[in-house]
């Protein structure tokens, strides 16, 4: 099969899946088992594909090492292109997705249209992740906030879609500055910019501060450096959905994405000036993250302030100003994703069977041996032991800091150990012995589905560390 067509495949297929998902009719026992097969089955067929990239691709490509144009309309073109990087980000983010559609299979209320909005979310994702010119870039990243806003709405409770608004709101202007970039950049009538060569463009001063400015706040509002942490935080502290909170989680990392590919190596001298400023901000909001995470808080809290400190590390290393280090990135962030989601996906399963019981989180592991073994084997290769590429890549990120900067690199040590510290009190709070007794009701452990493909998940992060590339030579998936 064409390249070119896998390529696209990739982009449409959850698209396409998502209709299947939402024409499905409910079992007789009215659940939505025809929808999460349906969403399982485009997933899988995704990732598959997706593995089958990895086989054409060497290990030190060029961004159009796959690259496919298609031209919709007389005056609109768009371009794709693919590397090691745009691979990693993609199958990272299908495999976080799937991790969420099995942690909402145990739930009561029908999810047909929430798997439909996230088929929907993940393709407009594969879209961003693959587009190659700024205006392709911008569509795709324009789209995936009307599901993602959906997708909120479906699960907030009544009295908190005001809140929903308010992300939708602060998103959409980032997309808007995005797009006055994008309209100074073709105002030039140059046809097919491509990302990589935005930085080469000769602008004046006054649409260097437009573009790079507009590039700049519309990624930055993306990921949570304070003061546009709070919209995001206040939408997660109150979601219930484990998909809902994965997709969320997803999009800070599109924000760095979107810096990896469009900024340049030397900052641009018009912003330069407020780099110390915008770097003490990602260090004072990763304290105040690693910190919050020792309040009496719940479970999602603890894992949201986790995620946070792993987006502004991943953020203060997109600015080094390092050629080398994005390949490190794109590795670390494919195992955070894993990690993350399958935290996320296994916390939902914990609080569902203790609402159903009316009984207290504390000790429910102990009698979830599946789910316990899952949570502990997640929370070493979190707490950055020596079970992943995770651990390596993080290592070499960490070290970059230090050479550019010694407070900073302890400052952001600092708040990886706190993570990694308050991950294990809240393992222990869920595997408590002592709290046994309490629990007289039946728990219902992780089914077996959900257990085998965290396992798999588990086996990747943990081959990753011998090769962090071993999927890159499979031959004819």
């Amino acid at each position: 099969m064409s390249v070119n067509l896998l390529l696209l495949f990739v982009i449409f297929l959850p698209f396409l899946g998502s209709f299947f998902v939402l024409l499905s009719k409910d079992g007789a026992d009215q659940t939505f088992q025809n929808a999460f097969e349906a969403s399982i089955f485009t997933v899988l067929v995704n990732i598959l594909i997706t593995l089958s990239l990895f086989s054409f691709m060497p290990l030190t490509p060029a961004l159009d090492e796959i690259r496919y144009s298609i031209r919709f309309l007389p005056f609109m073109k768009f371009s794709f292109g693919a590397d090691m990087l745009t691979l990693l980000f993609t199958l990272g983010c299908q495999m976080a997705v799937l991790a969420g559609i099995l942690g909402i299979k145990g739930e009561k209320q029908n999810q047909r249209h929430v798997l439909f909005y996230t088929l929907l979310y993940l393709s407009f994702l594969n879209g961003y992740f693959f587009a190659l010119d700024i205006m392709s870039f911008f569509i795709f990243f324009m789209l995936q906030l009307f599901p993602l806003y959906m997708l909120i709405g479906k699960c907030l409770p009544e009295n908190k879609h005001m809140v929903s608004v308010r992300l939708f709101v602060h998103y959409f202007f980032g997309a808007m500055l995005l797009l006055a970039g994008c309209v100074f950049i073709l105002s030039l009538k140059q046809d097919d910019i491509l990302l990589f060569n935005i930085d080469k463009m000769h602008l004046s001063y006054r649409k260097s501060i437009m573009v790079w400015g507009g590039i700049f706040f519309a990624l930055i509002l993306r990921v949570p450096v304070w003061p546009f942490h709070h919209t995001l935080s206040s939408v997660c502290a109150v979601l219930k959905n484990p998909l809902v909170f994965i997709a969320l989680l997803i999009m800070p990392l599109t924000g760095i994405y979107g810096f990896m590919r469009c900024w340049p190596l030397n900052i641009p001298f018009e912003i330069s000036v407020l780099s110390p400023v915008f770097q003490a901000l990602c260090v004072v909001t990763m304290l105040f993250a690693a910190f919050g995470e020792y309040a009496n808080l719940g479970g999602g809290h603890k894992l949201l302030n986790y995620v946070f400190i792993y987006d502004l590390l991943y953020l203060l290393a997109v600015f080094l100003p390092i050629d080398t280090i994005g390949e490190n990135i794109a590795y670390s962030v494919f195992s955070f994703l894993l990690i993350s989601a399958c935290l996320v996906a296994i916390e939902g399963c914990v609080l569902r069977q203790s609402a159903a019981a009316n009984i207290s989180v504390r000790g429910v592991l102990c009698k979830m041996p599946r789910a316990a073994l899952c949570y502990a084997l997640f929370v070493l290769a979190a707490a950055e032991l020596p079970v992943s590429a995770f651990f390596g890549n993080n290592f070499v990120i960490v070290s970059k800091i230090f050479n550019y900067h010694l407070y900073m690199g302890i400052a952001v040590v600092l708040c990886m150990t706190l993570g990694s510290v308050s991950l294990f009190r809240r393992m222990y709070v869920l595997k408590d012995e002592s709290s046994i007794y309490q629990i007289k009701e039946q728990i219902e452990d992780l089914d077996m589905m959900s257990f085998m493909v965290m396992m798999i998940f588990m086996a990747v992060l943990f081959l990753s560390l011998v090769n962090p590339l071993w999927f890159a030579v499979l031959k004819g998936i």
